[in-house]
């Protein structure tokens, strides 16, 4: 890593934020212009400059409240969205942003959060700062001959803002981690831009996808009914060959159990978090 500078971001570096990121992800110029003029503060954002150019970056965002048993409030940032330039790959760059991202947050939260967007990435952050799995998601791939069903209930498209309150009122009293309006704007976004949305069930909720011929159900909560019945409504309204479907720990639910969220813990946090702790569904 010689002759590479880690710094934050600057304002003549967006144009160079945004080839990254368009790079590491291929998402549309919309969606990253939306993240930035949420997110992109003086201090949320981490990059990596050699040869005169960046070559890698890394944001930190205001992450959701974990709320664990003892009701305490925990303070989270996200770090999100890590892009290296493909000719600066393996070098370590990256890491090192990572690294500079966790220590600079860690002024301010009890935990920097982080959520690989594939298996073979969870080894690299636990490796890289010593993450933990700070929650974990039951999962299952259920074939559209066994999803569909008479519906019930119809599946209703909600606002962000609608969803935020029926979660919360939903998740009450549970570990589980508070995503405010911003966030669940952007990621509903993101949903809208895949073909799907934020949808309400007669009281329950779901958050859908379309992923190529997957419907991902990302959060489907349904604690006094039925899980197989919402995902029947979610079916009828997204048509798919697979449906892939996550429920938290303590609500029913098909599939098996799997780490979700890394975190790295403010060595003042005293409280271990609780194996059932809901992360739903951000950025990954």
């Amino acid at each position: 890593m010689d002759n590479v500078t880690i710094r934050p971001w600057r304002t003549e570096d967006r144009p160079r934020l945004v080839e990254l990121w368009q790079t590491g992800f291929g998402d549309d110029q919309k969606y990253i212009d939306t993240y930035h003029s949420l997110f992109l503060k003086p201090d949320k954002c981490i990059v990596a400059e050699a040869d005169g150019r960046v070559v890698s970056a890394m944001y930190i965002m205001n992450g959701p409240l974990m709320f664990p048993p003892s009701g305490q409030s925990l303070s989270t940032a996200y770090a999100y969205a890590l892009a290296t330039d493909p000719a600066y790959r393996g070098r370590g760059i990256g890491t090192a942003v990572y690294k500079a991202c966790v220590s600079a947050a860690m002024d301010w939260v009890h935990a920097v959060c982080v959520l690989p967007s594939e298996p073979g990435l969870y080894d690299f952050y636990e490796r890289a700062v010593g993450c933990v799995p700070a929650s974990f998601i039951r999962e299952a791939v259920i074939p559209r001959a066994e999803a569909v069903g008479p519906v019930k209930t119809a599946a209703e498209p909600i606002s962000a803002g609608e969803y935020y309150l029926r979660r919360k009122a939903l998740l009450r009293g549970r570990p589980y981690a508070v995503m405010g309006p911003d966030l669940l704007s952007l990621e509903a976004l993101h949903m809208r831009r895949f073909g799907g949305g934020l949808l309400d069930l007669d009281g329950d909720i779901a958050a859908v996808e379309m992923d190529g011929d997957t419907c991902r159900v990302l959060e489907l909560l349904a604690p006094e009914g039925d899980w197989a019945d919402v995902l029947a409504s979610v079916a009828a309204r997204f048509p798919a060959e697979d449906y892939a479907v996550r429920t938290p720990l303590f609500f029913p639910g098909p599939g098996q159990t799997r780490p979700f969220v890394l975190a790295a813990l403010n060595p003042e946090l005293q409280e271990k978090l609780p194996d059932d702790l809901w992360w739903g569904f951000a950025f990954d």
